[in-house]
Order: structure tokens, then C-alpha cells, then sequence
């Protein structure tokens, strides 16, 4: 476990707190450091040198704690907590994190707290976390490591081969987790199905764990989360007159059995149960491995919900419009005749007919949003820090001659001015699956579900799609659902 002198999260410490600094004696060393004021320079200004110095060398360590604003004795142990006045700072904080952010690369992992004394000063506290992917080098080209209570550089060529081990381990790890190894039936893998596979995992990786994830409890409670519905609210009318409806959102969860250090939740269809199908694997670290086949159509298959679309309808007369075909006429067992079947009027069949797929767009959103919303309650029903980042990767397969589909006048003129984004490839990675690369969203944003969607979106293709009209798809898709449930 990382040292905290407080045995609390940085974020639930108080004035009162503080006092423990002193009353145990915690002095200066490998894990803490004690300034009496912000470090400046002559000017007055934020010494980055030192800033970048200080915080560079916990991150190449073991993580540590910087106190700004109490006053030490000889021996380095701190004998009074009297703060900072910071009445000539603008935006003290905001100085701070860009000071470390633009003199650090790559960027530490650190939690930023200030604290109002009762004597109207304030106190700062720098939680550096031991960050997997060192060296953590300042902006002066040195590397940092904490040697007792000093920062220094490091020379030994042999310490920083170790620390790019530690981040080549790092990047290996994600590396193994973002693989699948649902098979298919032979049959199912000639359906050319697309698949979304999705990792989803807290950062940074390996670094949260359940502590109650082999018990029945916690079996009970995944299960529940999974198995009911996503309540989501639809608003309409004005700001003065807005009504809201409430809509659930399912993908039919009702199967859920324990795997290798981890559990396994599935929609189980009792007339098949063994196609390769929807399925969430999480693990006892908190990651999480989604995959669902997406909900696709072709023009001889369309959706009832969607027969008089606009889109559908353009298409339709611009890559397979109506012609007249001859019949010719056959008389059974041979002979003549003069008899002759009238003509016939039918789509002409081209490849759009016969090799393209759409995606619904639409479904895609959703479905991200249930998963993601079932995944939040998880964690947050087991004390994880919902204001920490989630990575998250994607891969889409099988989605060569296929295209993201939105039922939308907007998309429409899209489609009009730049044609169809048809995929011409039949594997997508987002980000590329390469060195640990992932995309990072903020759990405590509530449209959190839709960055990750947009991601997978853009990554298949869509035209111009910053200013594609999300909203009303939405909103418009949200609607159609509560007619078709009657609400």
C-alpha cells in the first residue's frame, strides 16, 4: 500500500487532520516534505525548477506528500501549521497544476488539496502517486529520484533502465488485457457480423482492486446492477414548460457465473445458448471487457422503425433506383405461344443491394450508455473515486462495406455533399492498440457514455462529424422507444 500519514483520501482531510503531522512526529524523509511557503522565484513567481524538481522525484520513487505552509524545526520535523497567505495569487491552483503539467513530461499522477486555516491562511497539499510510467523527466532534462528527505538527480544508467522496464511492464500489462477469446460457432463466422469489443479500466492500470470481489455480497449486487434496467430521461418543451419522461434501457442481462478472477454477465437466449453473443467480463481489478454484436440492416431489411426514412429513401434511389424488366414466357412441357407476362418494375440490383450493411448509430450510443452506466454503479457502489479518469479502448471487426447509419435530415445532407462513408477496412483499433495507448474519460461527466460513443462513431467514419446534430438523434431515438413502450 502507497504511505499516507493521514490513512485517509486526500480529498476527506480537514484542518484537524493536520495536527497528526506533529503530534507523530512525522518528519521529512523518503515519503513527505515540508515547505513554509510556495516556492517562488525573485520575481514572485511560481519556481518551476523546484516545483518540477520536488514533484518529479515521488513520481520516480515511491510517490510522496508536499505540505506548502508549515514551518519545520532543525530536524526537519514540523513544529507549526500556520499556512500561506495567498491574497497576491490569482488562480493559485490552476498556477500550480500548469506549472507541473508543462514542466513534467510525461505528466506525474498527483492530487492537488487546499486547505483553509483557521487563521484564514491556507495550506497545500501535493499527493504524488508512485506513476507507472517513468522517467519522469523536468523540463531542464533531469531525472529526479527522493533519496531520505532530498531530491536528486540520478546518474545510474542501471536506475534508469529499471524504471523503463517498470513502464514497458506497464504498457505490456493493458496490452494483455485488451484480447478476446469468445469463440463462434462456424456457422456464426459466416455471417461477417461486426463486433464491438470495448476495455474499459481505471488509471492508472492495475491500481484499484475490489476489496470484497470473491464474496456472495458483492456477487449479488453486480448481478442486480446488470440485470435491471438504465433509467434515462427524456425532456422536451421549453425551458419554462419542460416535461420529462422516463425511459429503461436493457440488453437483457440474465445469466452471471464466476470466471478466473473475475465474473462473466450475459444475455442468455434460451432458444440458442451458444452463439457467440453479448458479453461483459469484469475483473477483480475493476477493468472491464465488453463485447456485443452490433445491430446492423441491409435495404432488403430494414427496420419497421425506419421504412419512411428520408436517408434509407435517397439511398435507395441513388444506388438502387427502380427499372422495368421484361418476363420472359414459358409454356410447361414446351410449345408456343403468343401469351406474354407484363413487365415487371423492381430496384435494380447493385452492390449496394448486395454487399452493403448499415450500423445504427443510434443503438451504438445506447448501448454504450447502459454499459457504462452499469459499470459506474459498480464502482461507485464499492468506494472507488468516481472523480478519477477511466481509460478505455476499442475494436471494431468484421465492418468492411458497412457504414454508420443516422435516421436524421442533418446526417442526410452529409450524405449528399460527401457521399457514403462506406468502411474500406475490416478492423478498427481506437486508439491503435499499440504501447498502452488509450483514450481517457472523466467518470463524473454524465455524458461520458457519449465520448466514448463518438470515439467508436468517428472511428468507423462518419462526415463531418463535429457538427453532426447528437442532440436531436437522441432525443428523436428517445421518443420513438417510449411510443413504441406505450409511456
Amino acid at each position: 500500500m502507497p504511505y499516507n500519514p493521514f490513512d485517509k483520501n486526500i480529498t476527506e482531510i480537514v484542518e484537524q487532520d493536520l495536527a497528526q503531522l506533529i503530534d507523530r512526529q512525522i518528519s521529512e524523509g523518503w515519503y513527505i516534505e515540508y515547505k513554509k511557503e510556495i516556492p517562488t522565484t525573485s520575481l514572485g513567481k511560481l519556481d518551476s525548477l523546484k516545483i518540477s524538481k520536488s514533484v518529479s522525484s515521488f513520481a520516480n520513487t515511491k510517490g510522496g506528500w508536499i505540505f506548502w505552509g508549515i514551518t519545520t524545526d532543525n530536524r526537519n520535523n514540523p513544529i507549526s501549521i500556520d499556512g500561506i497567505s495567498i491574497s497576491e495569487y490569482k488562480n493559485i491552483e490552476d498556477q500550480i497544476s500548469q506549472t507541473i503539467n508543462s514542466n513534467i513530461s510525461p505528466n506525474p499522477i498527483y492530487h492537488l488539496k487546499k486547505i483553509e486555516l483557521i487563521n484564514n491562511n491556507y495550506l497545500f497539499i501535493i499527493q504524488v502517486e508512485e506513476s507507472p510510467t517513468p522517467p519522469y523527466i523536468t523540463s531542464q532534462g533531469i531525472i529526479y529520484q527522493r533519496e531520505n528527505n532530498e531530491s536528486k538527480p540520478i546518474k545510474d544508467r542501471y536506475i534508469i533502465e529499471k524504471l523503463n522496464e517498470k513502464t514497458t511492464s506497464y504498457y505490456d500489462s493493458i496490452e494483455r488485457f485488451c484480447s478476446l477469446d469468445f469463440t463462434e460457432t462456424k456457422g456464426q463466422a459466416d455471417w461477417n457480423q461486426t463486433y464491438l469489443e470495448l476495455y474499459l479500466f481505471p488509471l492508472p492500470f492495475d491500481s484499484f482492486s475490489f476489496s470484497k470481489f470473491y464474496s456472495s455480497d458483492f456477487f449479488k449486487e453486480v448481478a442486480v446492477r446488470f440485470y435491471q434496467s438504465v433509467e434515462v430521461n427524456l425532456q422536451k418543451g421549453n425551458e419554462e414548460f419542460k416535461q420529462t419522461t422516463q425511459i429503461d434501457l436493457n440488453l437483457g442481462f440474465n445469466s452471471i457465473y464466476s470466471s478466473e478472477s473475475s465474473l462473466i454477465i450475459r444475455p442468455l437466449n434460451e432458444k440458442n445458448l451458444i452463439y457467440k453473443s453479448t458479453t461483459v467480463e469484469l475483473f477483480e481489478n475493476g477493468n472491464l471487457k465488453f463485447l456485443i454484436p452490433l445491430y446492423e440492416f441491409n435495404s432488403e431489411n430494414i427496420p419497421k422503425h425506419y421504412l419512411n426514412s428520408n436517408i434509407i429513401n435517397y439511398l435507395l434511389e441513388k444506388y438502387s433506383p427502380y427499372e422495368t424488366v421484361k418476363q420472359n414466357s414459358y409454356l410447361p412441357y414446351g410449345g408456343n405461344s403468343d401469351f406474354k407476362l407484363p413487365d415487371i418494375t423492381r430496384r435494380s440490383t447493385t452492390d449496394f443491394v448486395n454487399h452493403i450493411k448499415f450500423i445504427d448509430g443510434t443503438e451504438l450510443i445506447f448501448t454504450i450508455l447502459i454499459i457504462l452506466s452499469k459499470y459506474k454503479a459498480v464502482l461507485s457502489d464499492n468506494n472507488f473515486d468516481m472523480k478519477s479518469k477511466l481509460g478505455f479502448r476499442a475494436r471494431i471487426t468484421d465492418c468492411w462495406r458497412k457504414f454508420v447509419f443516422f435516421d436524421n435530415d442533418d446526417y442526410l445532407e452529409k450524405i449528399k455533399l460527401y457521399n457514403i462513408p462506406l468502411s474500406p477496412k475490416n478492423e478498427i483499433e481506437i486508439p491503435e492498440f499499440k504501447n498502452g495507448k488509450a483514450y481517457k474519460v472523466d467518470l463524473s461527466d454524465d455524458y461520458a457514455y457519449f465520448q466514448i460513443a463518438r470515439f467508436i462513431l468517428e472511428g468507423i467514419g462518419l462526415p463531418d462529424s463535429h457538427s453532426i446534430t447528437f442532440s436531436d438523434i437522441i432525443t428523436n431515438a428517445l421518443e420513438r422507444i417510449k411510443k413504441q413502450n406505450g409511456s
